[in-house]
Parts: C-alpha cells; sequence; structure tokens
C-alpha cells in the first residue's frame, strides 16, 4: 500500500479519486463497511480509492488533559486497510495549525486542489475543521459548488449500540474481549517487537518474550490464553499483562507472552498476540517455586483451551 503523508508544506497532486475520510482508530466493522462502500463506488465510477486518515489523534492536540489510547498501532492501522483492498492512504498531521482550517479550505485545498476528488464518503457524525465546525452538511454544499459526489454512511449497530471506537476502548479496559470483538469483526489485539528483558521467565522453566506492544489499549492485568502470530504462521501461546509484582513495583504494564512448545529465540520479532481467554487476576507470589506451580496451572489451563495435552 503507498503511504502518502501530508503535512502542511506537502506538495501533492493526485487526480480523479474517490476518498474515506476518518481516524479510522481501529479499523472496527463500522470502519470496514464504509470502506468497502468507498471502494465499490470508486469501481463502478473508474476512480482512484484512497483512504484520508488523521495521526495524531485530533484528541491528543486538542484535550492533552484526556487520557485516550489507540485500539491499534498506525501501522495495524495501515495493514487492515490495505487487507480491505486500499493500495493508497493519506496520513494528515493533526496539529493545532491544521486545526485552525476552515472546514470550507479543507475542502478546497486538500480535496479538490490536491486530490481532485468525484467522490467523498464520511460516517454521518463525522466532524472536522476549525471548531469541529464541519460535518455532512458542509460536504454536501461543496458538493454542488465543486461537482462531487457525496455519500454520508450510516453508523452500525450492534444490538442497541452504535459501534464506535469510544465503546471498544471501553469494552477492552473493562477485560469484556469477547463483546469487543464483535464490534472490531475481529479478536482483540496488541503488537509490536518483541524486546530483551531481565530472563527471569527462563530462569523459572517458562521463558517468556516482552513484547514492546505499539497501540495504549491493553485488556485488565492477569494472565490470558491468546494466538501469537509470527510472521504467517499462528501459535497457540499464554500472556501475562501486568506489573510483575513478585519482582518489582513500577506503574507501567508489560506485556509478555509464553509460546508453548516453542524454543527459538523471539528476540527482535515482531509479534500480533490476540486476547482470547482470561484465566486469572495478576498476583503477587512471595517466592518463585509457589510463582511456577501457578504457572503449570495456568500451562494446563492454556493446553486444555488449545487441545494440545
Amino acid at each position: 500500500m503507498k503511504i502518502i503523508s501530508l503535512s502542511g508544506h506537502s506538495k501533492l497532486s493526485l487526480k480523479r479519486t474517490c476518498a474515506a475520510i476518518g481516524i479510522f482508530d481501529g479499523v472496527h466493522r463500522g470502519h470496514q463497511y464504509l470502506v468497502k462502500q468507498m471502494l465499490a463506488t470508486a469501481r463502478r465510477l473508474k476512480l482512484k480509492p484512497i483512504v484520508i486518515t488523521f495521526f495524531p489523534h485530533p484528541a491528543h492536540v486538542l484535550r492533552p488533559d484526556i487520557s485516550l489510547g489507540y485500539i491499534i498501532s498506525l501501522e495495524e492501522r495501515f495493514a487492515m486497510l490495505k487487507a480491505l483492498g486500499v493500495d493508497t492512504c493519506l496520513v494528515v498531521k493533526f496539529n493545532r495549525a491544521f486545526a485552525k482550517i476552515s472546514p470550507e479550505q479543507f475542502v478546497r485545498d486538500i480535496l479538490i486542489r490536491k486530490l481532485d476528488v468525484k467522490a467523498v464518503f464520511v460516517g454521518e457524525n463525522f466532524r472536522f475543521g476549525k471548531d469541529r465546525s464541519g460535518g455532512v452538511a458542509t460536504f454536501e454544499r461543496s458538493a454542488q459548488e465543486y461537482g462531487y459526489e457525496m455519500y454520508a454512511v450510516r453508523a452500525l449497530k450492534q444490538g442497541p449500540h452504535i459501534i464506535s471506537s469510544t465503546l471498544i476502548r471501553q469494552l477492552i479496559g473493562e477485560g469484556k474481549i469477547a463483546q469487543a470483538a464483535r464490534l472490531l469483526g475481529r479478536g482483540v489485539s496488541a503488537s509490536g517487537p518483541v524486546v530483551k528483558g531481565a530472563g527471569r521467565g527462563r530462569l523459572l522453566g517458562f521463558p517468556t518474550a516482552n513484547v514492546a506492544y505499539e497501540a495504549d489499549i491493553l485488556p485488565p492485568q492477569g494472565v490470558y490464553i491468546v494466538g501469537v502470530r509470527l510472521g504467517s504462521k499462528d501459535y497457540p501461546a499464554m500472556a501475562n499483562i501486568g506489573t510483575r509484582p513478585s519482582f518489582e513495583d513500577r506503574s507501567k504494564l508489560h506485556l509478555e507472552i509464553h509460546i508453548l512448545d516453542f524454543s527459538a529465540s523471539l528476540y527482535g520479532k515482531h509479534l500480533k498476540v490476540e486476547f482470547l481467554k482470561k484465566i486469572r487476576n495478576e498476583k503477587k507470589f512471595h517466592n518463585p517455586k509457589a510463582l511456577v506451580r501457578q504457572i503449570q496451572k495456568d500451562e494446563i489451563t492454556a493446553r486444555k483451551y488449545f487441545n494440545i495435552i
């Protein structure tokens, strides 16, 4: 997928595009539906499909006092959009200068002049421009002026609830990973490179890989049954999300995984960890033997889940 970065001084000139616009954090089922609608219209009208996303999240710039984590990393966002069939993604660098641009200026200077847009797709509640003053009505007025087609896509629902990144963040934070997975249209996951740790797991007989996860939203602390994607292969594993209370007192959460029946080095490898089921809460053990006994019990639980006893 071609990734284009757009800042205030970027020179960009595309022709006859069909654009889906949004933050797309999580690329959940609602986002997927919108993007698929855009791709279908691009094919029908013989236009170049493009997804326009924003980074960092506008809330991080405009409301830094609010703790708002990413559901997935920007790289994962790209990968999931590519899997949907998107071959070009424009990343708009969101900063305070960009936040001052009026909705009309955004349409004129970016959509029309830089992208030659012929069709625009946004969610029905999408807001943009200075003070979030632009919305669907702005696009509809501009469509009449500039001659592009405008599509406001209704939000999808899961039961009575609108599928949204806000709700998914809440569910993951509450440990409701099955419910969050239904809204995402895939499992709840975290990904990142394996970095060197203290090596305590190997000394205890359960070597672990420390994943420097790139998203901010993780399920609550505890031990989980997980699936691990390494390259194109999936492996059964266990994971611990926590602060290593038996060894140290730190506020940062660590994500450590132990792949069952696996002995190769993972340092530097990029892993995707999908959370399948929680085994137990994290707890402090007063000696290594007690910890090992509990990990052995956890492994039996995981092996039963994967039916590999």
